[in-house]
């Protein structure tokens, strides 16, 4: 029995850079996915050609470049990263301006229920039942010389 031949160094770093480009760049496929996460067979096959450019020496930066020129600024670029970055930004003050809309209507306290008109008089002036009978004639006077004005 003849052992299965060794892997060439070479071809594992290869095949190790070509899975970080299409971990990282998106798919010109599929918008807002990465190459390799893209499950269309033009992405497989897309991938396989990384891997080709990866064993014929080039790295990653130029891989990238090629990519770029390949498919265009628009697709495989900083413009999506950008649009991305405006989405998470935008999301992020969203969810802000509803934690804290949420948090005052918790801290609010609930508001008094005014009293009926025909509400009997306890009923209606139960706060000033804290209220002193010297208070309240101090009160009356006061607003009895008020009325004389």
């Amino acid at each position: 029995m003849s052992s299965p031949a060794q892997p060439d160094p070479a071809d594992l770093q290869a095949e190790a850079v070509a899975r970080e480009v299409a971990n990282d760049m998106p798919s010109p496929y599929c918008p807002g996915r990465s190459i390799a996460s893209c499950p269309s067979q033009a992405a497989r096959d897309l991938e396989d050609d990384i891997v080709g450019l990866a064993k014929e020496g080039m790295d990653r930066k130029e891989i990238e470049t090629a990519l770029v020129s390949r498919f265009g600024e628009e697709k495989m670029g900083k413009a999506q990263q950008s649009e991305i970055l405006v989405a998470v930004i935008l999301g992020a003050i969203l969810a802000l301006v509803a934690v804290v809309y949420a948090a005052r209507r918790w801290i609010r306290p609930a508001p008094q229920p005014v009293p009926a008109e025909g509400a009997s008089v306890e009923k209606r002036s139960a706060p000033l039942a804290k209220v002193s009978a010297d208070e309240l004639d101090r009160l009356e006077d006061e607003l009895d010389d008020l009325d004389e004005l």
